[in-house]
């Protein structure tokens, strides 16, 4: 029998009741399941919004879990109960779990044990929450795929965003790396603060123009998250004896509908892009692709553990630092996925399982005596949190 430190019945979650766009999320309220063997059931205090569940709510992920469900990749929390099997960490830790399941928006996740990680003490639970995924896709595109070396140059796209964060600061790690970018203008300052040398508005100037006047033969490691029509640019950006790795295909998702046409044409861009085993010996190039939602469930025990070592320690020492773009409460996701959607994130949106929503603060500044401006502050404060990094 399971551990038991809860005594609350029901667990509130965000539930997708059927692929398209925000209307097919709601809050429900369901009955607490019990850890299974080898699992570990975490009292969640915030999770991550990441562009796989984008795909997912569309319907175009590749390991798409069927609605109704509930998504999600990464938690913080603390350890409420063990299934049969799991004693450690202890209960009542603090930790960050991977559901590699999916199932983070909810109250209580249920986590493999082994995808479990204790948090540092000089950890909140915002970094804790925006470190996973990101920090992990960053590892594997520059260290076990990438074999990033000194003196590299790297080519990282959507450079304003949690892993384009993540990207600047683990090749902090490596001496004499040249990292270039791409991102809107209004975000280039702060990508510049965070490590890149030169960035590039996809949206007003074309990025391999700009980059072979830097780069004339280009870089040896492209970041691609984009697909499509991209991945051909992106190739020709790739130098000899240079890497071109996708893990995402972005352009696919323009809005909240799911587009099949716009799918489509993403697949046959990427198909007439893609080169034969003959060509890539020619050109002496690679290309390589990462899927973190696969080898988290498949071939974590390979990778998650060095992996989160190095990245723990290297939280440790203040050169991993997530950032943080806003906080939102869960019941107020809709205002989360447009930020994400208009393109107005820098770094992390997370959703809080404390935090109040709009509607609570509404209700309450109501009944609240006139002129109460301690009540007001609260309500700023609650609604959603800015990180001003």
């Amino acid at each position: 029998m399971a551990e038991e430190s809860n005594d609350n019945g029901s667990n509130r979650r965000l539930v997708l009741t059927g692929y398209g766009g925000l209307e097919k999320l709601q809050i429900e309220n369901r009955p607490l399941r019990e850890p299974r063997q080898g699992d570990i059931r975490i009292k969640v205090e915030n999770c991550g919004i990441n562009f796989a569940d984008a795909m997912a709510r569309q319907g175009l992920y590749r390991i798409n879990p069927k609605p109704p469900c509930v998504l999600g990749y990464e938690v913080s929390g603390i350890v409420e109960s063990h299934g049969i099997g799991v004693t450690q960490p202890p209960i009542g830790t603090r930790v960050m779990g991977f559901c590699n399941n999916f199932g983070g928006w909810s109250e209580y996740a249920l986590v493999p044990a082994d995808l479990v990680f204790p948090m540092p003490d000089n950890m909140s639970f915002e970094d804790g929450a925006a470190l996973l995924v990101n920090y992990l896709t960053a590892y594997l595109l520059l260290f076990t795929f990438g074999n990033l070396r000194e003196g590299n140059t790297v080519l990282c796209h959507m450079a304003a965003g949690g892993v384009g964060h993540a990207v600047a600061q683990l090749c902090k790690t490596v001496p004499n790396v040249t990292l270039y970018g791409t991102c809107s203008t209004s975000k280039h300052e702060d990508a510049l603060a965070a490590g890149y040398k030169k960035l590039i508005d996809y949206r007003k100037a074309d990025y391999v123009k700009e980059m072979l006047l830097l780069e004339p033969d280009g870089v040896n490691l492209v970041l691609d998250p984009l697909g499509g029509a991209d991945s051909k640019k992106n190739y020709r950006l790739t130098k000899p004896f240079g890497k071109h790795i996708v893990y995402g295909i972005s352009t696919a998702i323009t809005g909240e509908k799911r587009s099949v046409i716009r799918l489509a044409r993403t697949l046959v861009s990427n198909t007439t892009a893609g080169k034969d085993p003959l060509s890539l010996m020619n050109d002496n190039k690679m290309i390589g692709g990462i899927h973190l939602g696969i080898i988290m469930k498949e071939y974590h025990k390979e990778f998650a553990p060095q992996a989160m070592a190095d990245i723990i320690r290297w939280y440790n020492e203040g050169i991993v630092k997530p950032k943080i773009d806003s906080v939102h409460a869960l019941e107020d996701f809709t205002d989360a996925f447009q930020r994400i959607h208009d393109r107005k994130n820098v770094g992390k949106v997370l959703l809080s399982l404390s935090l109040k929503s709009k509607s609570a603060i509404i209700q309450e500044e109501t009944k609240a005596p006139i002129g109460d401006k301690t009540d007001q502050k609260g309500s700023e404060e609650n609604v959603v949190y800015e990180s001003k990094e």
